[in-house]
């Protein structure tokens, strides 16, 4: 299908769309049906990431979907699902179709709180540490979870879950990897808005061994952590933990390292928000090699009238690989604005800068990427 058609086929989705005010199909009285839809045109100028030969492009993608919402008092769920079709206007040996599934359930009813989670994505593009001379890096996610908060007694309360993910590669020279998780933390309220936890999480980690690097990579994680979460300030909220974290691998030495996982949420006034998080974790290339992973962000979000938004924000990640003197810094700058038309229709404007910076042995690995995409979402 040409750029020309795409585009055709999008325009003529949007008019109708455009005197959309509806709330989707009733189905019954807890279940209601959306049906969704996303035009966007995106600009890049280093589609594979790289530090020389870079290649622009300008990429059309069109995203049908649909929406299942559920709404039965206690019990709420959310089934999205979704296919991206993209095509490159001069490296059409990149274009792809990919779909995504997800769906969430939440379950509260006042002294216990589960919330789950199912899902299913196809990506087709490369990161700080996937990235092709030639291609796309085409992979599959799947996760899924299941996390419960239980009351034990006024002041106290038990937080458990299973969790696991996994990665899937289509092309060689990547490592498939799949991640199994289970989190306990016991929760002291010390006030009536915050409490303190104790925690601990083991990770066992399985990465397929590669025929090139016939290494074996799989290891056993545990996270011993303190922490707090709640309303610490009329403004300010959300959770953190700190503490040790230990890597014992099945066939190589014993590592470890300081742990962090955090997010905070300032609401200066009802229109203007700041978020920021941070964690220091254990983490796997895509060749599977141990890698121990810091990463920051911040960010604000602001709503200038009823139609008018916009949101920035600024991320950094460094890396540092095991057994290596190889460390990747992954700098990132977005800002985006949106303009509602009605509840069924919005138009968004983004813009983001990547830049990566490796340590000297490895700055073959560097490159910058500029991005810019303009789109239109559609919801009834």
């Amino acid at each position: 299908m040409s750029c020309k058609s795409i585009l055709g086929i999008a325009a003529s989705a949007c008019v109708p769309a455009l005197a959309f005010a509806g709330s989707g199909f009733v189905l019954n009285d807890d279940t209601t049906l959306h049906l969704t839809g996303v035009g966007q045109v995106r600009f890049e100028d280093n589609v594979l990431l790289t530090k020389h030969n870079t290649k622009s492009d300008t990429i059309f993608s069109i995203i049908p979907g649909a929406e299942l919402d559920y709404n039965g008092g206690q019990s709420k769920g959310v089934v999205t699902l979704s296919e991206d079709f993209e095509r490159y206007a001069s490296n059409g040996h990149m274009d792809a179709e990919l779909f995504s599934g997800i769906g969430e359930l939440k379950y509260d009813s006042g002294m216990t709180k589960i919330d789950s989670r199912i899902g299913y994505r196809q990506m087709n593009q490369g990161s700080s540490s996937a990235r092709n001379a030639d291609q796309t890096v085409r992979h599959d996610l799947f996760d899924a979870s299941v996390n419960g908060n239980w009351s034990a007694t006024a002041k106290t309360s038990i937080g458990s879950g299973i969790m696991y993910d996994r990665t899937n590669y289509a092309g060689a020279g990547y490592a498939d990897n799949e991640h199994f998780s289970l989190p306990l933390d016991v929760y002291y309220s010390v006030s009536p808005k915050v409490d303190v936890s104790f925690g601990y999480r083991y990770r066992s980690t399985k990465i397929e061994e590669l025929p090139a690097v016939p290494v074996n990579y799989d290891s056993n994680d545990h996270f011993f952590n303190v922490g707090a979460r709640g309303e610490f300030t009329p403004k300010l909220k959300g959770q953190f933990r700190v503490g040790y974290g230990i890597r014992d691998f099945d066939h190589q030495d014993t590592t470890d390292q300081l742990g962090l996982s955090g997010g905070l949420t300032y609401v200066y006034s009802p229109k203007t928000s700041f978020d920021f998080s941070v964690s220091n974790d254990f983490d796997n290339s895509v060749v599977g090699t141990s890698q121990e992973v810091f990463a920051v962000r911040t960010g604000g979000k602001f709503a200038f009238t009823p139609q008018w938004s916009a949101q920035a924000g600024l991320s950094f990640e460094s890396t540092k690989y095991a057994n290596s003197t190889r460390t990747d810094d992954f700098f990132v700058g977005d800002a985006a604005v949106a303009y509602a038309m009605n509840e069924s229709v919005s138009i968004q404007g983004a813009y983001s800068y990547r830049t990566s910076s490796n340590s000297k042995t490895y700055s073959v690995y560097d490159f910058n990427s500029n991005l810019l995409s303009l789109g239109i979402s559609l919801r009834y």
